[in-house]
């Protein structure tokens, strides 16, 4: 008899260490969870990209002149161009913007 009570106790502890352990488990999903949603905000996914790009300093530059250059071109075809229901006068702006973008490419960086 006293060796079922043994048993009913072994029996017992172990269950009550695996509801632990499950418990524990449940907790530590959770947890990483909540992290996963919070690495997937479009927020942090920016900061995590601007912190990488931030430890390359050649990529930071490049970047720099890719925008100087783009805003360039937007501009001087807004500028001469402006608003235009003509068909040519689009293309000419296109035009316009390619050519001023790949001048100003060239002078930022005239390596390329």
């Amino acid at each position: 008899m006293a060796s079922y009570k043994d048993q009913n106790t072994l029996l017992d502890q172990a269950i009550a260490r695996l509801e632990r352990e499950r418990q524990e488990k449940y907790d530590d999903l959770k947890n990483q969870f909540d992290v996963t949603v919070q690495s997937f905000k479009p927020m942090n996914i920016l900061k995590g990209t601007l912190d990488d790009l931030k430890q390359f300093p050649e990529v930071k530059s490049n970047i720099v002149q890719l925008a100087t250059s783009l805003a360039g071109g937007y501009l001087s075809k807004k500028l001469l161009i402006g608003k235009s229901s003509s068909i040519f006068k689009k293309i000419a702006g296109y035009l316009l913007q390619y050519g001023v973008t790949n001048f100003i490419s060239k002078k930022v960086h005239p390596n390329t």
